[in-house]
């Protein structure tokens, strides 16, 4: 944090902090290339993401902290309905409801009586099936007709139906006039896939035979997000700006166990924008991710290019609330 002697929060420190992440993706991509037909056609998905998300934090010893997290989401997913000969009306897959939990330790690996310029802290978190991976919604057929409950999308859903270890890497270093960061989180799912039909299949006309396949049924895949990044202090205002590098991904394998079910691997690379501010217990931060890299991995097994939407841009807010020690006066908080 700039403005203190300390970086690090006190033993018996508690942070409860709400964040927020918005995004809406209609771009569609196939490897790196994007399907700009889809926009000529007007047969583009749109797939609008919201999620609050409500995590309390505690300090136990100054180099150790525990967290738990609580997401609540609300999201859609819409295409037209039938796409041919001519785009229908747009069909639209809603879903909202409390995500998958997780509960996570940290730890300073350099004693932080010492090293007050830089650290670097490792953690390791379980996710619990908390979420709805099965959750439907009224909607249409590919032909649009036969509105029935359905399966949502994948994408949707508000749980994954897995159990999921978390790893977590971060780290900061003081230079002068300013601050480095940088983090990496991976979330290992090793069950293979949940019992929820995929969109191939929920989209069927009612009582069409079909041939259960590998992607028949929603994979559980992992996740990973990395952030490297700086922050300057503007003046003794409180505030500061930063500029990061973030990359956020779905891989075509999972780290543990099989991969199987149908997944949308791919990749979006990130440059990222913000301001925080921080005034005695309170901080506050927004930060505006705009997309410059796109990827859409093949499936794994069946090795179908298949096609993926990313968003252009992703919007996050998040406010933060310190108790419980003596703090003294900060005047912008950025150690990530």
């Amino acid at each position: 944090m700039f403005g203190s002697s300390n970086p690090y929060s006190q033993a018996g420190e508690t942070q409860v902090n709400v964040s927020t992440r918005n995004l809406r993706s209609t771009d569609h991509y196939n490897g790196t290339e994007e399907q700009i037909q889809r926009q000529t056609l007007q047969t583009y998905v749109v797939n609008t993401q919201h999620a609050v998300d409500v995590t309390v934090s505690h300090v136990f010893t100054p180099r150790f902290s525990m967290s738990v997290g609580v997401p609540y989401v609300a999201a859609s997913w819409g295409i037209p309905s039938p796409t041919t000969p001519v785009p229908g009306p747009r069909a639209n897959e809603d879903a909202h409801g409390l995500g998958d939990i997780s509960v996570s330790g940290r730890f300073w690996v350099l004693p932080t009586s010492k090293f007050k310029s830089g650290n670097f802290a490792l953690g390791v978190g379980v996710k619990m099936p908390t979420g709805n991976p099965g959750y439907k919604d009224v909607y249409p057929d590919r032909n649009g007709q036969n509105p029935l409950p359905r399966f949502v999308d994948q994408s949707v859903q508000p749980g994954d139906g897995g159990w999921g270890i978390m790893f977590e890497v971060s780290g900061f270093k003081r230079i002068p006039h300013a601050q480095l960061f940088g983090s990496g989180n991976y979330l290992a799912n090793p069950r293979d896939r949940n019992t929820t039909t995929s969109g191939s299949i929920n989209r069927l006309p009612p009582n069409t035979p079909f041939a259960v396949v590998d992607t028949s049924y929603n994979s559980v895949p992992d996740q990973f997000m990395v952030r490297l990044g700086g922050a300057v202090p503007i003046g003794r205002t409180g505030f500061a700006g930063t500029l990061a590098w973030r990359v956020e991904g779905l891989p075509r394998y999972d780290l543990i166990g099989d991969s199987h079910g149908f997944r949308r691997p791919g990749v979006e690379m990130f440059i990222e924008p913000g301001v925080s501010y921080a005034k005695g217990r309170h901080i506050y931060s927004f930060n505006m991710p705009i997309g410059y890299y796109r990827n859409r991995f093949t499936n794994p097994y069946t090795g179908s290019r298949g096609d993926a939407t990313f968003p252009n841009y992703i919007f996050l807010a998040s406010y933060g609330y310190r108790f419980g020690a003596k703090t003294g006066k900060t005047d912008t908080a950025i150690c990530q």
